[in-house]
């Protein structure tokens, strides 16, 4: 599960081999397959790569994370940048969420929901009553309250679906992964090792979304992130766990990811990821059991239809321009008196004309011989009409409209499936055209 309420991308662009030092969990020279990057972006918890949301399920199904007597629960994000802060916590500088922020939220959220509720009982409880609080928090978190609670679910394919169901932002920075946690949920819930995160799973599901996701909450702990919490209880001296205590440094992660791990996966074909998903029955009208989870359904079926037509019209222009002219075929050149003219088409883009340089720089690549025409012509139209919207006056001048430039290149080179192995250079040709065109 995720929450996207108020999130934002947090920090600097990462470095062009940032995440070439991260991990790839299909390590076939034998070297370390999760590490501790402790920064910004990874934070202080293990990290691991994949390549391809195919290679997931071969990450599910290692020995590494089928451990006896270890419940894992699972969580999607669909920004490489978002750590595990609470919707509450978003409106703090540090993402910590206090103890007086997290009193004084829920009380309002009780006044307020006063003769919009059926179960009494919630109403009439106080902060003293840990479990009627709790179940309070869980209402507030299905309606979009802002709450300490983070989304978790049983099901990794869900967490998937949740780190791929949305697209990627206009206007975002660049976002090259996407993101799966893993926690350990047997060692959260157990009050003698984790006392300081507790595990919800509400008894009440009044509109089926928790059972239908398999889902649950972390509470997040009081003054500090979870994942401080977790990496402090993990690295105290006298913390039970003896693999933890005799770990060497380069140990360290592999026994850490056994507790909390952050899977990176390459945000690519996710169209792909959710027709896969669709086929396994996790869709929005599955997961979402009432009318908005059955109208997302339909609009991200919609959604891919609509990509799919715009890349066929562009595929069928494309043939019938590069068609010669036979007698039975009127020359596009000089139309036979007799064809009766195409009704005029509406069109999505404000610039309407392809620019042939950019279909050239597109397909000179060997790589991008698996790209139809069809496709390259769709792209050139939507990054003419992208980098349109992004020029400002004296932009060829301002080396920081051109990195906008190349990040809005890179972003739609990947929407329409472009060879990744490419996209970086083929992004810096574009911008480089642009800025020479003038």
């Amino acid at each position: 599960m995720s929450d996207e309420t108020t999130q934002t991308p947090k920090g600097p662009e990462p470095s062009t081999d940032y995440f070439e030092r991260v991990p790839l969990w299909k390590n076939s020279s034998g070297g370390k397959r999760v590490e501790v990057m402790a920064d910004s972006i990874s934070g202080r918890i293990p990290v691991t790569r994949l390549e391809s949301w195919k290679d997931f399920t071969a990450l599910l199904e290692d020995p590494f994370f089928n451990r006896p007597g270890a419940q894992l629960v699972f969580r999607g994000h669909r920004r490489f940048d978002w750590g595990l802060s609470p919707t509450l916590g978003r409106l703090t500088p540090n993402g910590i969420v206090t103890v007086e922020l997290a009193k004084v939220q829920l009380a309002k959220f009780r006044r307020a929901i006063r003769g919009r509720i059926e179960d009494r009982s919630l109403l009439e409880s106080d902060d003293s009553d840990e479990r009627q609080s709790d179940e309070l928090w869980a209402v507030g978190q299905h309606h979009g309250l802002m709450t300490p609670l983070l989304d978790w679910t049983y099901s990794p394919y869900v967490a998937l679906f949740f780190a791929f169901a949305k697209a990627d932002v206009d206007g975002e920075k660049d976002n090259p992964y996407r993101v799966v946690y893993l926690l350990n949920k047997t060692f959260v819930e157990n009050d003698d090792l984790c006392p300081d995160i507790r595990v919800l799973e509400p008894r009440k599901d009044d509109h089926g979304r928790l059972v239908n996701q398999a889902g649950l909450f972390t509470f997040s702990p009081f003054d500090a992130t979870i994942e401080n919490k977790l990496s402090d209880i993990l690295a105290d001296p006298d913390f039970g766990e003896e693999a933890m205590r005799e770990a060497d440094e380069d140990e360290q992660p592999a026994v850490l990811a056994g507790y909390i791990c952050k899977v990176y996966i390459r945000n690519e074909d996710r169209d792909g990821c959710l027709r896969h998903l669709r086929r396994m029955n996790v869709h929005h009208a599955s997961l979402f059991p009432d009318l908005l989870g059955a109208a997302d359904y339909c609009n991200v079926l919609a959604e891919e239809e609509a990509k799919e037509r715009s890349v066929q019209k562009f595929q069928t222009t494309t043939q019938i321009a590069t068609t010669p002219a036979t007698a039975d075929t009127p020359s596009l050149a000089a139309p036979a008196a007799e064809a009766p003219l195409a009704p005029k088409q509406e069109t999505d883009f404000l610039v309407t004309s392809p620019d042939p340089e950019f279909e050239k720089i597109l397909g000179e690549p060997p790589e991008a011989a698996e790209v139809e025409p069809g496709r390259k012509r769709a792209i050139t139209l939507e990054l003419l009409n992208a980098f349109a919207g992004e020029k400002a006056v004296d932009w060829k001048d301002r080396e920081t409209v051109q990195a906008r430039l190349r990040v809005v290149a890179k972003v739609t080179l990947r929407k329409f499936g472009y060879p990744s192995s490419i996209r970086d250079q083929v992004a810096e040709q574009l911008v480089a055209h642009l800025i020479a065109q003038g």
